[in-house]
Order: structure tokens, then sequence, then C-alpha cells
């Protein structure tokens, strides 16, 4: 009895664990990165070689001033986001551009930038496949 008590309580700690980090690791990295929106999978090989399809990369919210050519950013558009690279920053829009892509986006106005790839010593900050959990989820 008491080693069934015991075994329950052990399932019962794991199951916390697992419980906290899947609902409040998003809710930490929302208010860490100052966004609603802390990650995204990488779906398409449009910043090939830099970020890769199935990568998970992590969003740090940004205001207008803290852009700057180079970055990549996260925007909302009618079918879900786009990750891409900035090429040109303008008054009122910004210019994307995938580097795998031949040509550059449509601009892009400021508030529907959702905000920049986060990065850790330089670089983007992504786990490798792990965004494919997400993709696959959402064909479902």
């Amino acid at each position: 009895m008491k080693r069934a008590l015991l075994i329950l309580l052990n399932i019962a700690i794991y199951v916390g664990i697992v419980a906290g980090v899947l609902f409040g690791l998003p809710r930490f990295l929302s208010w860490y990165l100052r966004t609603p929106y802390p990650m995204a999978a990488i779906t398409s090989g449009s910043m090939w070689p830099v970020l890769h399809t199935g990568d998970l990369v992590f969003i740090e919210g940004v205001g207008k001033g803290d852009l700057k050519m180079g970055d990549v950013v996260v925007w909302k558009n009618p079918s879900g986001f786009t990750i891409h690279r900035v090429v040109r920053l303008g008054e009122n829009t910004l210019v994307t551009k995938g580097d795998a892509n031949f040509t550059e986006d449509e601009p892009v106005k400021y508030e529907d930038v959702i905000g920049r790839t986060y990065q850790v010593w330089g670089r983007n900050a992504r786990i490798p496949y792990l965004g494919r959990i997400t993709m696959y989820a959402s064909q479902r």
C-alpha cells in the first residue's frame, strides 16, 4: 500500500512538472521577450541557410526605433506569419526578403511587425527540428 502511494506521488509530481513546462514556459517567454508570440516554427526554406525548415525560433518584441537593416523580423500577414530579413527601412513601412528568395516582399507596416528573432551571442536563437511538431499539429 505504501509503495503504491509512493508511485502515485511520483506520477503526480512528473505530471505537475510537465504541465508547468507546457503551460508556464510560453507565459514566461511572453513576459521575458515582451511579445504575445514568443516562438515560431520555420515552415519554408526562404531563410536558408540561416534558418532551416522545422527550426523553432524565439521572437522578442521590438519597437520601430529598435529595428535595423539585417534584422530577421516576424510580421503578420493574412495567412499567418512571415519571417524574413529587413532590407529597407522607410518612414511608415519596411521591406523584407527571405535570404533564399530572389524578390523582395511587399512593404510591411510597422504595426504588423510582431518582433525580431532573439539573438544569443550574435546568432538567431533556434532549436532545430522542434518546430516540426507545430507544423505537424497545424496540418491536422
